[in-house]
């Protein structure tokens, strides 16, 4: 019965119940009285009186929390650290990401201790650690060509401009399907809504450009691009700014690399220059936001039952976008674009 009133009475009113209960032990009271004067049962008051025979006074004093204590040495604690920062097949894991319960048994393995997951939960909070979702990067990816075009090639492209008082664009392309990303919304629990989206397979292939002025140029394809349509971009930048010089940053795809295409810039040197980035790099190029803007805001849960609809849809869009030069000079904040 002590523990149950001790969640609802503080240590320094148990510490004086028991001095209390002492004192009227002493008047002569019997045991069950004392239980029923503080609401407690005798084997409590059996216990308050023992400890008080066995350790007097000090016995009865209350006595701080101790809190959790752990069941690793500070020095685990840093080795744990050093171990989750690591890639998880590290430690014999088929995937490169950390789970509590992958931490559970890495512990158990090299440290022979077991621990539950949500201490580890803990730990990883107080060290602030979050739960995130990574980022992906190809694993052909070339990380001494991706530090050479930042180091050498990009120097060059802004001194190229300078020199030109050229138009600066970034350019790329993306697929936009029927088939609708869904977002989330509020329901009854246990009662998942239902969302009736189009059960037809196609899409668009959309091309875009965009510049740290705040402008953007489009363009909608119902087939994939080729060197052709890709030709017909340029010089729709072109027509858009028929005084200015040209430099676009474009990535190596095949369209992009075309001999056919080679042949269009060099006749057009004077006014038109194209850099690549690295391959497997799309972090190097602003436009890349473009479509994650499109597809996870714009058009979240639409829908378009043909492509007709979606073409009509996304070119609202995207003309909503290129209205709207903060936000398309959003697309290149914290990145090496100055």
């Amino acid at each position: 019965m002590e523990r149950g009133i001790g969640r609802q009475l503080s240590h320094e009113v148990l510490e004086h119940y028991r001095f209390r209960a002492i004192k009227l032990r002493k008047k002569g009271w019997k045991i069950k009285a004392i239980a029923e004067a503080f609401g407690v049962n005798q084997r409590a008051v059996i216990r308050w009186l023992t400890n008080y025979r066995e350790g007097g006074k000090k016995a009865l004093l209350s006595k701080k929390a101790s809190g959790p204590s752990f069941k690793l040495t500070e020095q685990e604690m840093k080795d744990l650290l050093i171990i989750f920062k690591d890639n998880a097949m590290h430690y014999d894991f088929e995937t490169p990401l950390w789970t509590c319960k992958m931490i559970q048994q890495v512990i158990q393995k090299h440290m022979r201790k077991k621990i539950h997951t949500t201490n580890i939960m803990r730990w990883l909070d107080r060290w602030n650690f979050t739960n995130q979702k990574p980022q992906r990067r190809a694993s052909q990816r070339d990380e001494k060509a991706v530090k050479r075009w930042l180091t050498e090639d990009w120097p060059k492209i802004k001194a190229h401009c300078r020199r030109w008082q050229a138009m600066l664009y970034f350019q790329d392309e993306c697929g936009v399907s029927l088939t609708a990303v869904l977002g989330k919304t509020w329901a009854p629990k246990g009662k998942t809504p239902i969302v009736k989206v189009t059960g037809k397979r196609g899409g668009l292939c959309v091309t875009s450009a965009i510049s740290p002025a705040g402008k953007m140029i489009f363009r909608i394809e119902k087939e994939k691009i080729k060197a052709d349509q890709h030709i017909e971009f340029l010089q729709q930048i072109m027509k858009q700014h028929p005084r200015r010089k040209i430099i676009v940053i474009e990535d190596q795809a095949r369209p992009h690399i075309a001999k056919k295409v080679r042949e269009y810039v060099t006749q057009h040197k004077n006014r038109l220059a194209v850099y690549y980035l690295p391959s497997y790099a799309p972090e190097l190029n602003p436009d890349e936001h473009v479509w994650a803007y499109l597809k996870a805001h714009q058009l979240k849960t639409h829908q378009a039952q043909d492509t007709e609809e979606l073409k009509k849809l996304v070119k609202k869009k995207m003309q909503g976008i290129q209205r709207r030069k903060p936000l398309i000079n959003s697309f290149f904040a914290h990145t090496y674009v100055l």
